[in-house]
């Protein structure tokens, strides 16, 4: 499964919607009242064991949730890093 199916998957679940798609233009944070701070943080977690990442915290900020698309360049990003890590 891509990156982008996952994530979608992931987002539905968290958010509490039935098969919505999103594309790597559709805003996130602050459409949402789901993403709030525990939301972020259970979407973190998710990723983090869906993906076998870690996040890395100094990556993190507003900008990372802003779209779909941001937060997939994110994970992409973590999962290059661990490649390079194994």
């Amino acid at each position: 499964m891509s990156i982008e199916s996952t994530l979608n998957n992931i987002l539905n679940v968290i958010l509490n919607n039935e098969n919505q798609s999103f594309d790597l233009t559709a805003p996130l944070l602050g459409e949402y009242p789901e993403l709030d701070s525990m939301g972020i943080m259970t979407l973190l977690l998710e990723l983090e064991v869906s993906f076998s990442i870690e996040m890395n915290d100094i990556d993190l900020n507003a900008d990372t949730f802003a779209t779909f698309g941001s937060l997939v360049r994110c994970i992409e990003s973590a999962s290059s890093q661990k490649q390079l890590v194994v």
